[in-house]
Order: structure tokens, then C-alpha cells, then sequence
């Protein structure tokens, strides 16, 4: 599987690693007008798939970033789990209250 989005995190205080993809973004077969990709999310070796669409590639990566920021805050918040982000905040990694314009702009 071709990935355009591949990232792997690991924690600070548990074994656990969880890695996280968005595939290459293509137009809809259901719905010409539409662009799609397939995320990818993974907890030690337990997959979960998501399929994202949207009416551009970037609101597709769009998507992709809320869905992998409301498990991975899901996760920290219910397992009490410590991610390994180089020196970032969890909202710095993968920022919720910017768009991805602001992101790319900095």
C-alpha cells in the first residue's frame, strides 16, 4: 500500500506504538466530484481503516488530520499514555485549532 501521510510514534511510558497513514488521494468512483483516500490507523499491530473524502485533495488531508488527532488525544487522555514528540505538545504535533493553510504558511 502506497502512502502519501506515513508517520510512527512511539510512547514514553508504555511499550505501545501506533502508526498512522493517509493513502494517495484519487478521485471518487462512487462520486466523480469527490477525491478519496483510505487512513490508516494502527495500535500495535491492530489495524482500524477509514475511508475520507472530500470535495478537494486538501480537505482530504484535512480530514485525515482531525481523524488521527481525535484518537491519538482519545487515546492519551483514556490510557494515560505519554507520546515521544521530539519536544512538542500533543495540540504543537498535530495542531486542531489551525488550518492547514496557517500550517503550511509557518
Amino acid at each position: 500500500m502506497k502512502f502519501l501521510i506515513h508517520e510512527t510514534l512511539r510512547t514514553l511510558n508504555t511499550d505501545d506504538v501506533f502508526e498512522f497513514g493517509l493513502t494517495e488521494v484519487s478521485k471518487s468512483r462512487e462520486y466523480p466530484d469527490f477525491y478519496e483516500a483510505l487512513i490508516v490507523f494502527v495500535r500495535n499491530q491492530k489495524t482500524k481503516k477509514h475511508k475520507t473524502s472530500g470535495l478537494s485533495e486538501f480537505d482530504v488531508v484535512r480530514n485525515f488530520m482531525t481523524y488521527v488527532g481525535i484518537n491519538l488525544r482519545a487515546v492519551a487522555k483514556d490510557d494515560s499514555i505519554e507520546f515521544d514528540l521530539n519536544g512538542l505538545t500533543l495540540d504543537q504535533y498535530l495542531p486542531m485549532n489551525k488550518t492547514i493553510r496557517d500550517i503550511f504558511d509557518e
